[in-house]
């Protein structure tokens, strides 16, 4: 784990991507999910990130590839968002990817990771640009760090009950004695 500022927290992270392969009666096409992230000290930062995937294995449904050198980052400011997050049903982490279909010196890579978050504000926005956004439920890592960063940063802001306006004592045509004739 890496410290850049008091601000932010960035840590590498590699991402394991599940190509399916979908075959109907005269065409088939590969299906991409996101199979996992894996965060923390173990996971090499200083890797080199490489164009395409390296097949990482395999599983039942299909083939896994590896992408390293990726950084999870989070902000101070989006502690709130991250609480959010925390407190809801499922966590998730996001893989933004960026469609590589007409690379011809990869042909079995047609996807490639370009931005790992945890912030759905984030992923919404490359969403609707288009952008592939695979999600997953977040790795206990990930949640261990996400949860001591919005520990350490995330101050609520204190809840502040509206005072109600007295509608009994404004006339009943509906001036207001506050109005500025306008």
């Amino acid at each position: 784990m890496s410290i850049e500022s008091k601000i932010r927290l960035s840590l590498p992270a590699t991402v394991l991507l599940e190509r399916r392969i979908i075959t109907r009666s005269f065409w088939s096409m590969p299906s991409w999910y996101l199979y996992a992230v894996v965060v923390g000290d173990n996971v090499s930062a200083s890797a080199s990130m490489s164009g395409s995937g390296s097949l990482a294995g395999s599983t039942e449904k299909g083939d896994l590839f590896a992408w390293t050198g990726h950084t999870v980052t989070l902000y101070k400011d989006a502690c709130e968002r991250y609480w959010h997050a925390l407190i809801g049903d499922k966590p998730l982490v996001y893989v933004v990817c960026r469609d590589d279909a007409d690379d011809e010196e990869h042909p079995d890579v047609s996807v490639s990771p370009i931005i790992v978050t945890i912030d759905y504000d984030e992923a919404t926005a490359c969403a609707e640009t288009d952008s592939l956004v695979l999600s997953a439920p977040i790795p206990p890592e990930l949640y261990r760090y996400m949860e001591s960063f919005v520990l350490e940063h995330y101050k609520p802001a204190p809840f502040k009950k509206r005072k109600r306006r007295n509608w009994s004592e404004e006339p009943a045509n509906g001036n207001s004695q506050n109005k500025q004739g306008i």
